[in-house]
């Protein structure tokens, strides 16, 4: 990334989070919808150290508030950044499952917004996301969504066949990590769930 363009993204990102997460967290009681779905994951570290998120696209509805929904996006890479099992390793390995995704699961906005807090404010964190078990109809959702990303973000996004879905992924994860959903051996654990030892408060805790 140019230097120049670095620095004023890390200038932007700063102030945002003042404005946006003032108390250095996004409180739990401000997300208690979307995280009682259990649509997201957070599973260990990939091979190459970096935490792994997954998201479950089948159990997320549209209908929330836009804010809300941010302050789930934010919680989500917050704590996943924060996971990291060693410091200086918080880039992002994600994966997006999209198994049983109906059109009543299609959130355009939601998506576009998603992506946008990834790129603007926490911008070089993704290392790799994997969309998997695709339905026909999303190529055409994801034409739409892929017109908001820069080609750096397009370039980390890959959509697997499922004919290697369990090939790619177990390349990538190890098999007592990756659920086995995806040819692991692991249960899904919900990030919820998940104590991060670098988080700033822990599940169930009350911050100081």
């Amino acid at each position: 990334m140019h230097v120049d363009k670095a620095a004023k993204m890390f200038v932007q990102s700063h102030r945002w989070r003042a404005s946006f997460v003032p108390q250095g967290y996004i409180p739990i009681d401000h997300i208690t919808s979307e995280l009682n779905a259990n649509k997201c994951a957070l599973q260990g570290s990939s091979k190459e150290g970096y935490p792994l998120v997954i998201g479950l696209a089948a159990k997320h509805y549209p209908g929330s508030s836009l804010d809300t929904f941010k302050s789930y996006v934010v919680y989500i890479l917050d704590k996943t950044i924060a996971s990291a099992s060693v410091r200086g390793t918080e880039k992002i390995t994600a994966i997006i499952d999209l198994k049983h995704m109906s059109y009543k699961n299609v959130d355009l906005k939601g998506y576009i917004t998603a992506f946008q807090i990834l790129q603007d404010f926490y911008p070089e964190r993704l290392a790799k996301l994997y969309l998997v078990n695709a339905p026909k109809f999303f190529h055409g959702v994801w034409k739409v969504v892929s017109r908001f990303l820069d080609q750096s973000t397009k370039d980390k996004i890959c959509v697997l066949s499922n004919d290697v879905i369990g090939e790619v992924l177990l390349s990538v994860v190890d098999v007592g990590t990756l659920p086995s959903d995806y040819g692991g051996k692991a249960e899904f654990i919900f990030i919820q769930d998940v104590d991060a030892p670098n988080f700033p408060w822990q599940v169930g805790s009350v911050p100081a």
